[in-house]
């Protein structure tokens, strides 16, 4: 049972008596539900167009100032941390140290929007962040040590994901219906205002107004509010499917996201999922129309929806590319029976260059002689293990002579832990192959006694049991 049938399954008594208990012992809860009811009870204040304004210059203002007091060829060493340990190059340093110092400022917006949404005055935290995404435009900061490709671009990636996090803050809040109308209305007007038919900027805000339409019992007004104002639909196109679903339109939501699936992928799986629900041939044909615009992203998506049984085509398809993308074996075992000599020797030739699932699916149809070139060949490989070890008891004279030719060149020529450790883990392959028991151990123990002393390959021998 997922959250939503238990929730509405479940007796108002209950609802109350979990709500009692956690906000008794949590302060935050606690503020945010009395501005909650406050503001339910008051008559709503909404800011006016010259409050909203000035709150935006205002904090266009100070953000621009503060992004432009970063100095990227001096910055603030003192309260430098480095991201990681080792050696770190010097440009890397400038752009790390610079980069915090954004990070500072952005946290700082944060912690007022926070305060924002507490305060139940979305209108409010609108005008903040239009005025901080202006500042991350407008910002002009000199980079001549090039710590950043487009510092304001840097800047515009700051933005989005800091009003992701506050949409996250918004996702978990409670907001009084008779702000978020208001809010959006004013955000409204000033696209009207400053970006008259101007979709980029809609777009950087579209998923903080679903957040706030979330919250809404007004869906139609809201709809009504977008298509009164400059912005078109496909400006926002997941705002309008929502508020569609939130009014029952579906007629609406249908038409709508038949318009916009092509261009919007959350729409498009929005489409997607409806038809697999309502009708399953108008879903096979939208998926092959989609998978073939971009296979690798569709295909994990319909991952979970196909089988035979829906669209035989389709089915191999996703599994087969999802095979060449993640390399997983249990991928192709879903479809080889469905793959003709033609089909999998294609497939091989795309994986060619990771040997080791090359080698996983030749195990799989028992192409042993394969297998074995495919060693002979590559003998170097990194996942050497991963690709002599199915043929071990089909091959065993062979495999142990390449083993054995494997440590002693190696032996003769590199040094090292690491180098010992793989020579360990090599010549424990050994004991899986069948027969050459006196030459296993002669091995063994040649190398154990490698002249010059290797102490380090000893100790490696005996933690893999070679050696007690």
């Amino acid at each position: 049972m997922n959250f939503e049938e238990l929730y509405s399954n479940i007796s108002d008594h209950l609802k109350l008596k979990f709500l009692n208990d956690i906000i008794r012992k949590n302060s935050a809860l606690q503020n945010e539900f009395e501005h909650f009811i406050q503001t339910e009870k008051n008559a709503i204040e909404v800011v006016s167009t010259s409050s909203f304004m000035e709150i935006l210059t205002s904090t266009k203002e100070k953000y621009q100032a503060d992004f432009e007091m970063v100095d990227t060829e001096n910055p603030d060493w003192e309260n430098y941390h480095a991201p990681r340990s080792g050696y770190i190059e010097e440009w890397e340093a400038y752009q790390y140290a610079s980069e915090q110092e954004f990070e500072e400022i952005f946290e700082a917006f944060g912690t007022e929007a926070v305060n924002k949404i507490i305060g139940q005055k979305p209108d409010e935290l609108i005008a903040m962040l239009i005025g901080l995404y202006e500042a991350t435009q407008d910002a002009e900061i000199e980079d001549e040590v090039n710590s950043f490709e487009d510092i304001n671009e840097y800047l515009l990636s700051e933005f989005e994901a800091t009003t992701n996090s506050i949409i996250e803050k918004l996702n978990l809040s409670a907001l009084s219906e008779r702000t978020i109308v208001a809010a959006i209305e004013k955000f409204v007007e000033y696209c009207d205002a400053e970006y008259p038919g101007n979709p980029h900027f809609v777009g950087y805000f579209e998923h903080l107004l679903i957040a706030l339409a979330e919250k809404s019992t007004e869906p139609n007004q809201i709809l009504s509010i977008i298509d009164k104002s400059t912005i078109e639909r496909p400006a926002v196109p997941e705002l309008v499917l929502l508020l569609n679903k939130l009014a029952g339109n579906t007629s609406e939501w249908l038409y709508s996201a038949k318009q916009f699936y092509l261009t919007n992928t959350e729409v498009a799986k929005q489409l997607l999922q409806y038809y697999f629900d309502t009708d399953k041939d108008s879903f096979v044909q939208t998926a092959n129309e989609l998978f073939k615009s971009d296979k690798q992203f569709w295909a994990r998506f319909l991952k979970d929806y196909v089988s035979v049984d829906l669209d035989k085509k389709l089915y191999i398809n996703v599994f087969y590319q999802l095979t060449v993308d993640q390399k997983e074996i249990s991928h192709y075992k879903k479809i080889r029976e469905y793959l003709s000599e033609v089909d999998l020797n294609r497939l091989l030739a795309e994986v060619d260059w990771d040997k080791a699932f090359v080698v996983s699916i030749l195990e799989v149809e028992k192409r042993f002689e394969n297998i074995r070139e495919i060693v002979k060949k590559n003998d170097d490989n990194w996942h050497y293990i991963e690709l002599i070890s199915p043929i071990l008891t089909v091959y065993p004279e062979f495999c142990f002579q390449n083993i054995k030719n494997k440590t002693i060149n190696t032996i003769e020529n590199q040094r090292g832990r690491n180098v010992y450790e793989r020579i360990a883990r090599w010549l424990k392959l050994t004991e899986k192959i069948p027969g050459f028991e006196i030459e296993k151990r002669e091995l063994i123990m040649q190398l154990y006694n490698q002249k010059p002393n290797l102490p380090a390959l000893k100790d490696e021998m005996r933690k893999a049991g070679l050696m007690k």
